[in-house]
């Protein structure tokens, strides 16, 4: 996130929100920051999430029917506060989008593709990464923040523990971690070393 910064401060904001709720890039490109229905709440810090677009089309639906209503952290609002107050004067402050394209209206599907690509390049990142990689990396963010299951659901709007699964990637260092932690739990303790056993 500091190359999303230093090389596209205009997305930064954009994939922070991604990353740090696990939206979908169709559900970021229509919310409004303004008008009679926005999908910001600013004076109470709360994402509302209850549209979805795809090429210029919007559905008052998500793509699993579910609307979500997510308080943000305080740095979370400090975020996009400072990227509405960035944009620039004609179109894109006029619009009531969050994250307006240069004339105000929706901006593309693509319109992550290349600076992730050039983020990933950056932050020396092997892996292609796609805009999906935000719903993905929140759900291992999650885990590794020790965030409950069920918090992690309401967040990203996964009904079940299957979806939750498929969006998910466990890791070596999470595993042993995992396990450090069972055998504390469970009173496993190191076998005393050769030199111990002799001196008792």
């Amino acid at each position: 996130m500091a190359h999303a910064r230093r090389l596209h401060p205009r997305h930064f904001a954009m994939l922070a929100l991604g990353l740090a709720t696990g939206r979908r890039p169709s559900e970021l490109r229509p919310l409004r920051r303004q008008g009679p229905t926005p999908d910001i709440l600013w004076t109470e810090g709360v994402l509302l999430v209850r549209r979805s677009e795809t090429r210029g089309e919007v559905m008052e639906r998500t793509k699993t029917g579910r609307r979500l209503r997510i308080p943000l952290p305080a740095e979370l609002m400090e975020i996009l506060q400072q990227h509405v107050g960035a944009l620039p004067d004609g179109p894109m402050r006029e619009s009531e989008l969050l994250f307006p394209s240069t004339s105000g209206g929706y901006r593309a599907p693509s319109c992550l593709d290349k600076p992730i690509r050039e983020i990933a390049k950056a932050a020396e990142i092997g892996k292609v990464l796609t805009p999906r990689f935000m719903r993905r990396t929140f759900q291992d963010l999650g885990r590794a923040a020790s965030v409950h299951d069920f918090v992690v659901r309401a967040i990203s709007g996964h009904a079940t523990t299957s979806m939750q699964e498929h969006y998910s990637s466990v890791s070596g260092d999470e595993v042993r971690t995992g396990l450090a932690k069972v055998i504390a739990l469970a009173g496993i303790t190191r076998a005393p070393s050769v030199a111990a056993r002799k001196a008792s």
